[in-house]
């Protein structure tokens, strides 16, 4: 926590030797402008340095120092026009520099349900220090101006033993998972909460207790672009402290504040730097006509992707990052840096400049950073960016994912994919539908609920994190979600236990008489827009008169259109042989804004449906079109027969199908995912079928399943002790002893679920 008492750096004169520095101003202004917090000096005074002066003989936590600094400069932002740094020289000789800040302190107000935020003062020079260890440390000054350069004398401080669990790093004992400096496991649990919107910060005094009292320890802030709350860099007049090369001083103080109340409610934060947007002149919400990067408001580029190779670009955002280091490193809470949201969707984005962007400015950041933060980026495509997300400045990668049918897979199936690379991963941003929240469909928070148990179960590094924060959780007041989640995972050593994910089956108690029947759906297939992959070519799906696929490999829920992907046109063929009338249908959730699509469906070579799905504004705008989403459906006699599915169109659309009541169930309706330590094993299962789409959108009805056994094998033999877990109160409502027998085989009692449960299976100590 912070200290609150600030401590003063004095200044006394001494003769030293001057370095002088170029004359002239930073990177950040124009010739002969300068900035509101330009200083001078009397004609023939140089930079003077003296001793820390604390308040105290020793500290053992964050303190922030206020320097009485007096020195010459344009741009306090700027350091090749002043940089000032705390030395820090610990008895242990692992010595290292922190950057000092320029700092404006603030009031804030409500004025007709708006925050003001008001400056005080004409601002001072601060450091903020969390001592790396304890024992002595010999402390300096030194400034670099434009009058020169100057080394104070060093003062002694004691550290003591801190005792905080430390910072956030990647696990040394399993590197998928999350650990404190001192060992203890941290699984990030919590909600994108980027911006406050008009009531600003103090919107986070409401919404950070909520979270606090329901077990959530993770958020994120943005700090771009410019109309955000935290909003770093801002177009405007470089006499008025905006513009590139300054930061908006207000919204920082906003930042402290936050932070600060974040860390008091037991959150910990990731610092989202830049977004998309800034870099984006249309659709999906663009920015750059209004960005300070942008030539035309004063900026250095004078197209968006200049920024990947300007040199003074490069200069601008290293500043930036050294400001943010200074500023914000020492807090504990801060978890870590990412660099972009989403910066596959930056205009003419290319894969090879972003990647080395990303390794110049993530060893920048390295050199810099004296407490390691962890650094992260992210994309909107889910399956990332292999040769980005694979650099050694990024430690851990992420997941975006929208608008999938049964969102609760997709998590799954990220995390299988993504901990290939050897690194944590978790899903950063998850929604039912990325046009908005659904909230009058869906009021009990299912979009947040199963994919947070799906993260736990399936071994995530930490719990898949739900968008619409401001216009979902807050309104219906969500916060309970995640409440037993938390309760859940309490106590789990996650890079202790060796995770490993593995596959349950089930079998039913007592056979039903006779077998049920339910629909067969198939959703959540690979996105692609790569030629000659196999679901980017005609299919043909072989279906059993039993309802299962025999078709192997993934089905695409991409229809590609046979004007602009005339080398990825992808019919399927449904060949069925089922024992009763069936109605087929498709559902489209996204049609593309390249010029529309569209969707002809052909029953043993007649086409029985043609829906045209046209761009409405002529490719004005590429956002994909919404307008069209909805079900198709046809009457499929008894008997044998071919289903063709094809998108004669330009562009391409997305979809999945469904075969009512054609699927025998002989086995357990259910779903689950099973994650075996070596201690412990968890597991979430739900009713088969009970996905997001289907009870949201659909409305279907589902019986609950029978009294069943969970099946999973390869553990330890003995007795092991089994919880029940409501998901939806937190209460653990059954705990029985079972045994695994010699083979490693144990069956695990489930009873009827109409809904889902969650499990833990302990070792019993002998």
């Amino acid at each position: 926590m912070l200290a609150s008492t600030l401590f003063c750096l004095t200044f006394a004169n001494r003769p030293v030797e001057t370095h002088p520095f170029e004359t002239g101003t930073g990177f950040g202004q124009s010739p002969g402008i300068s900035t509101p917090y330009r200083q001078t000096l009397p004609a023939g005074q140089s930079t003077t340095a003296g001793k820390v002066v604390l308040s105290t003989g020793e500290v053992n936590s964050l303190v922030e120092l206020r320097l009485e600094l007096t020195a010459a400069f344009e741009n306090p932002f700027d350091p090749e026009d002043i940089s000032v740094d705390f030395l820090v020289d610990p008895a242990s000789g692992k010595n290292y520099e922190i950057p000092a800040f320029f700092y404006r302190d603030a009031n804030r107000a409500l004025d007709s349900g708006k925050e003001v935020v008001t400056a005080v003062g004409k601002g001072d020079w601060r450091v903020r220090w969390a001592p790396r260890e304890a024992g002595r440390h010999s402390v300096r000054i030194r400034v670099r101006a434009r009058t020169g350069e100057i080394v104070g004398q060093p003062t002694s401080v004691k550290v003591t033993e801190r005792s905080s669990p430390g910072f956030i790093r990647v696990s040394e004992r399993d590197h998928r998972f999350f650990s404190f400096e001192n060992g203890t496991a941290y699984f990030p649990i919590g909600a994108n909460i980027c911006w406050g919107g008009d009531r600003g910060t103090f919107n986070y005094d409401d919404w950070l207790p909520k979270y606090s009292a329901n077990g959530v320890n993770y958020g994120r802030l943005w700090l771009s672009p410019g109309w955000s709350t935290f909003g770093l860099e801002r177009t405007g007049k470089t006499e008025d402290g905006l513009g590139m090369g300054q930061f908006d001083l207000n919204n920082l103080w906003r930042l402290d504040y936050v932070v600060r109340k974040a860390a008091a409610n037991g959150l910990n934060l990731m610092l989202t730097i830049d977004s998309y947007n800034i870099l984006r002149d249309r659709d999906g919400a663009p920015y750059w006509n209004e960005s300070p990067h942008n030539s035309d408001n004063g900026g250095p580029l004078r197209i968006w992707s200049d920024f990947w190779t300007s040199e003074k670009m490069d200069r601008l955002y290293r500043a930036k990052l050294r400001y943010l280091v200074g500023r914000y490193g020492a807090f504990s809470n801060v978890m870590s840096w990412e660099f972009w949201n989403e910066v596959d969707l930056t205009r003419d984005f290319d894969a090879d400049r972003v990647q080395a962007w990303h390794q110049r400015m993530g060893q920048y950041l390295r050199s810099i950073d004296p407490y390691q933060h962890l650094i992260s980026t992210s994309f909107s495509s889910s399956a990332g960016q292999r040769g980005i997300d694979g650099l050694a400045e990024i430690d851990y990668v992420q997941t975006h994912h929208y608008s999938s049918p049964d969102i609760a897979s997709v998590v799954a199936d990220s995390q299988v994919k993504k901990t290939l690379l050897g690194k944590p991963h978790y899903v950063g941003e998850i929604g039912a539908d990325w046009q908005g929240p659904r909230g009058d469909a869906d009021p009990k928070g299912l979009q947040i609920h199963d994919p947070l148990w799906v993260s736990i179960a399936s071994a995530n590094a930490g719990a898949a994190m739900p968008w619409w924060w401001d216009n979902y959780t807050e309104p219906l007041n969500l916060y309970s979600v995640w409440k037993p989640a938390a309760k859940f995972i309490s106590g789990i050593d996650w890079p202790g236990e060796n995770f490993r994910v593995v596959r349950p089956t089930f079998r039913f108690q007592q056979k039903p008489p006779s077998p049920r029947r339910e629909d067969l759906v198939i959703a959540d297939g690979p996105r692609s827009w790569e030629p000659g992959e196999a679901f980017n070519r005609p299919r043909d799906i072989q279906i059993s008169p039993a309802g299962e696929v025999l078709t192997e490999g993934p089905i695409s829920s991409i229809l590609h259109g046979r004007v602009n992907h005339p080398d990825m046109t992808n019919p399927l063929r449904f060949l069925v042989n089922f024992d009763r009338p069936t109605t087929f249908k498709v559902t489209v959730s996204e049609v593309s804004g390249y010029g529309g699509a569209a969707l002809r469906i052909l029953l043993d070579g007649i086409v029985v449906a043609d829906k045209a799905f046209p761009d409405p504004d002529g490719n004005a705008k590429t956002t994909s079109i919404t307008a069209f989403n909805g079900t198709y459906s046809v009457t499929v006699p008894k008997g044998s027969h071919h289903i063709v599915v094809e998108n004669p169109g330009a562009d391409w659309v997305a979809a999945s199908y469904r075969f009512t009541n054609v699927k025998t169930i002989a086995r357990p309706a259910l779903q689950g995912w099973v994650s075996a330590g070596d201690s412990m094993i968890i597991g979430w299962v739900r009713r088969a079928g009970r996905t997001w789409q289907s009870v949201i959108v659909d409305k279907t009805k589902l019986a609950p399943t029978e009294p069943s056994y969970l099946n999973i094998s390869g553990l330890a033999s003995g007795t092991w002790l089994l919880e029940l877990w409501n998901t939806t109160t937190g209460d653990i409502e059954k705990r029985i002893p079972v045994e695994v027998k010699a083979s490693g085989r144990v069956d695990i009692p489930l009873p009827a679920i109409a809904t889902d449960l969650a499990f833990k299976l302990r070792r019993a100590k002998a």
